[in-house]
């Protein structure tokens, strides 16, 4: 089922993929209505939405940021996040993507996370963790990066004594817009820390992709690094 599920959720990326590479169109970077999420809803997303609806909803019931609960099979559930990143899209910043989830038993048991702006794929299940390219699907092992200088911080424009924080350590960072796809990309940065209030649909996968790193979560931040003395500086602050 896993393999059938990863094939269709690869041709639906790819289907994605190719219509914004090959250009959107005005019509389709237009506003609709206020999504289940709570943000407002691109015709993007919602073209993106249904494209995997198409390819996943005999998998299970869907959980969507656009369209909320999207009945299907009970016995698994698929968070999905059609585009992660909308404003990135929208402002022609090359970090966008999709953040799938599959979920038995409310335990997730694969992930899967694209990066839109360059074709890369990122695929989790219970034995492999694996990063490839849409257009080639040769996968190789994720690994961690020894030599990041710098980390993550999703939301910063939201943070003071954070951001005060990670300047007075020197502790560099940038703030992509995509917290899926940074999720996806930590380990190869120092760390990825978030602040404020975290839906399913934007961790699902990514807090799965990180299971062997270490992670602090409360209600408001959520801190993931594979540098322990970058996690216990950080941390220590957040708590």
């Amino acid at each position: 089922m896993f393999e059938s599920f990863i094939d269709n959720a690869i041709k639906a990326n790819q289907k994605i993929y190719k219509l914004i590479e090959n250009g959107l169109s005005q019509e389709l970077l237009e506003p609709t209505s206020r999504g289940a999420g709570g943000d407002i809803s691109l015709k993007i997303d919602l073209l993106a939405e249904k494209i995997f609806v198409e390819h996943l909803n005999k998998y299970g019931e869907i959980i969507s940021e656009e369209s909320g609960v999207i009945s299907g099979d009970k016995n698994f559930q698929i968070i999905l996040d059609p585009i992660d990143g909308s404003d990135n899209l929208l402002s022609n910043v090359p970090y966008f993507g999709t953040s799938i989830a599959l979920k038995k038993d409310e335990k997730t048991v694969l992930g899967i996370v694209t990066n839109l702006a360059n074709g890369e794929i990122f695929i989790k299940d219970s034995h492999n963790f694996q990063r490839g390219k849409l257009d080639k699907l040769v996968f190789k092992k994720v690994i961690n990066n020894p030599f990041a200088k710098l980390g993550f911080f999703e939301r910063s424009y939201c943070s003071k004594k954070l951001v005060t924080f990670l300047k007075e350590h020197r502790l560099k960072y940038r703030s992509p817009g995509a917290f899926a796809l940074s999720l996806a990309y930590a380990h190869d940065v120092d760390f990825v820390v978030y602040e404020g209030f975290m839906r399913e649909y934007d961790i699902a996968a990514g807090e799965f992709f990180c299971t062997d790193l270490y992670k602090l979560k409360t209600d408001q931040f959520l801190l993931v690094s594979k540098n322990k003395e970058t996690f216990d500086k950080i941390s220590k602050f957040i708590l």
